[in-house]
């Protein structure tokens, strides 16, 4: 978590951004990179997603970013993985309409379920999918190791409607 947050928080002074995050080392170099470039609108919170909505039911999002989030690779380590049809489905009542997810990810298997979860979901719920070109994304830590592995990265915006 930092490059994009920062790049986001950077450009939306006015808007207030929120990064959730269980892994400390990510938050300290979120926080230490706020602090010395100055950057006032970052909220963080220390553990995972699903505990973040729990508590703080009240908050509706304009744009969530889940970039590459563990693809969890071994088929009996799958069921972790966060971008799932149960999680999306919770995940976007709290997204104003028109609000967006952004997804990507360079694990091809991860994307291929996240897109037969996506129709899950598109069945109860009023959604659009795109692919997008992933030329747009920042170029995270996580982005560039992708690149330079030669990996493809998939990139998603989930548009609530």
């Amino acid at each position: 978590m930092g490059q994009n947050l920062l790049e986001i928080a950077t450009h939306n002074k006015d808007s207030l951004v929120i990064g959730v995050d269980p892994f400390l080392n990510g938050i300290a170099s979120l926080i230490e990179n706020c602090v010395n470039n100055k950057i006032d609108n970052v909220l963080v919170y220390p553990k995972p997603i699903q505990e973040f909505l729990e508590q703080f039911k009240n908050i509706y999002f304009e744009k969530v970013f889940i970039l590459f989030p563990d693809p969890w690779p071994k088929k009996k380590h799958q069921k972790r993985r966060v971008f799932k049809d149960k999680f999306i489905q919770i995940l976007l009542e709290r997204i104003k309409k028109n609000g967006e997810i952004y997804f990507a990810t360079d694990n091809q298997d991860y994307y291929e379920q996240a897109l037969h979860d996506l129709e899950i979901v598109k069945k109860t719920t009023h959604i659009s999918i795109q692919k997008v070109d992933s030329n747009e994304l920042v170029l995270t830590k996580y982005f560039q190791r992708a690149k330079k592995l030669g990996n493809n990265v998939n990139f998603l915006v989930i548009v609530k409607l």
